[in-house]
């Protein structure tokens, strides 16, 4: 999925280098705020991501994050819930480098 995301330009999304724009602007003509035109994009190009993680998902998982809000929460808990600790892995590669030594 993550190369899937990265092919369409869209990562920055799940991994917050592009986070959510405010809801409100204020105009500098008036006290009034506004609608954010960047948030209703970026909110509608977030549900894309968010409806194609969702249906990658089997029903065995889906339940983890169905109720989340964006994109980053959803690949923030299957990253938590699904990637081995980082522990581990370094222990996996110091033990791989110092073989070939």
């Amino acid at each position: 999925m993550k190369r899937y995301l990265l092919g369409q330009g869209v990562y920055a999304f799940v991994d917050r280098y592009y986070p959510c724009p405010a809801l409100y602007v204020t105009a500098t003509d008036t006290t009034t705020p506004g609608i954010n035109p960047f948030f209703l994009s970026w909110k509608q190009q977030d549900q894309l991501i968010m409806s194609a993680l969702l249906s990658s998902l089997s029903t065995k998982i889906l339940h983890l994050v169905v109720d989340y809000n964006t994109s980053h929460s959803i690949w923030q808990t299957l990253e938590k819930s699904f990637a081995p600790p980082l522990h581990s892995r370094n222990m996996q590669l110091h033990g791989f480098f110092q073989d070939l030594c």
